[in-house]
């Protein structure tokens, strides 16, 4: 399940993340939700909460992908999302 909670300060992030302009270059292809419950076992859809104490990750956005440790590009459909790589941090977002 991923719940997001923005962090604006780099230091409290547990993923830092990098939205990429091509599909192909994402590790991550995201699905933005409004239900907490439509998330439940699906690490691309994200549904952004108002308290890191609700979140499952908090993320903060960088603007280089050097820097990230999560790429994504958001998609128009639920069916779209998913990961497209084998990645760490697959199931734990």
């Amino acid at each position: 399940m991923a719940l997001i909670y923005e962090v604006q300060v780099r230091g409290a992030a547990k993923v830092l993340v990098h939205e990429v302009s091509s599909r192909a270059a994402a590790d991550l292809l995201v699905y933005r939700v409004d239900s907490r419950g439509a998330t439940h076992n699906q690490d691309s859809l994200w549904c952004q909460v108002a308290s890191s104490s609700m979140a499952t990750s908090l993320i903060h956005w960088v603007s280089h992908r050097g820097a990230a440790d999560l790429l994504v590009y958001f998609v128009s459909s639920r069916g779209a999302s998913g990961w497209q790589t084998q990645h760490p941090l697959k199931g734990r977002l």
